[in-house]
């Protein structure tokens, strides 16, 4: 009896831990994270949980990278002497919100000046925080700039899960997740525990249409696309019939 008694207290404690780590790994991300250049692909990102106290998510606020004035690093250092077109020759409106009302009632796309699609949101939801939601987008064939020696492009995406519609100041565990990059914004999220987390989207290089010119090395490049601070500060908030929703002001 006391070795079932000790057994089924070590499967109680293996349960235990598989429950806590799937909540501590259910990070907001992508259902596709890996894609092939030229392959447009339905894709989804995925809020695994609500906030510290449990609260449900209310809305959602996703941003990607404009291209305009991001970020752009290859093999890890930062270049300021190329733009994204030298390496993904078509970006730009390569995203598009799937429509889908069936947990969030409302939802919109964010374009910049040129109408480019930069982001979308949802509101009007009331999700249970051990539920799993899939927000629906598209993102179009990425083609690799020919020339280059890049193999794959990681596109760094903000999102925040809100659980509570409150200004900057009252960003807490119990109020918003923010999986966004640390690049100086409001959105930055420091202290909370998704700090420095966002989702990503990689976009590996189709070698057989589209081969390494010579001269690249074996690996080629690898290039990340980050939002700026100047962006995420724009392009963040949820701003519905020209109101700012989220942050309250």
């Amino acid at each position: 009896m006391k070795q079932i008694k000790v057994a089924a207290q070590a499967a109680l404690s293996i349960v235990a831990l598989v429950g806590f780590s799937h909540h501590a790994l259910a990070h907001t991300r992508l259902a596709t994270p890996i894609v092939t250049e030229g392959v447009r692909v339905a894709n989804d990102v995925v809020i695994g949980h609500g906030c510290g106290d449990g609260s449900y998510v209310i809305a959602s606020s996703v941003v990607f990278p404009d291209g305009q004035d991001s970020t752009l690093k290859v093999n890890g250092a930062v270049v300021t002497d190329k733009v994204i077109t030298d390496y993904v020759s078509n970006y730009g409106n390569l995203y598009q919100k799937v429509m889908d009302t069936g947990t969030f009632k409302q939802e919109d796309e964010k374009h910049d000046a040129l109408s480019n699609t930069v982001g979308f949101y949802v509101k009007d939801g009331k999700v249970p925080a051990y539920y799993t939601v899939y927000l629906p987008f598209r993102a179009s064939a990425h083609t690799f700039e020919p020339t280059s020696c890049t193999a794959s492009v990681k596109v760094v995406i903000g999102i925040a899960d809100i659980c509570k519609a409150t200004s900057v100041s009252g960003f807490s565990e119990t109020t918003v997740n923010l999986w966004t990059p640390a690049v100086g914004s409001v959105f930055d999220g420091v202290g909370l525990h998704g700090y420095d987390s966002p989702a990503t989207l990689t976009i590996t290089r189709d070698l057989v249409n589209n081969p390494l010119p010579e001269g690249c090395s074996a690996e080629g490049d690898a290039v990340e696309l980050i939002p700026s601070k100047a962006q995420m500060d724009r392009d963040m908030p949820i701003v519905v019939k020209g109101k700012q929703w989220w942050p309250k002001n």
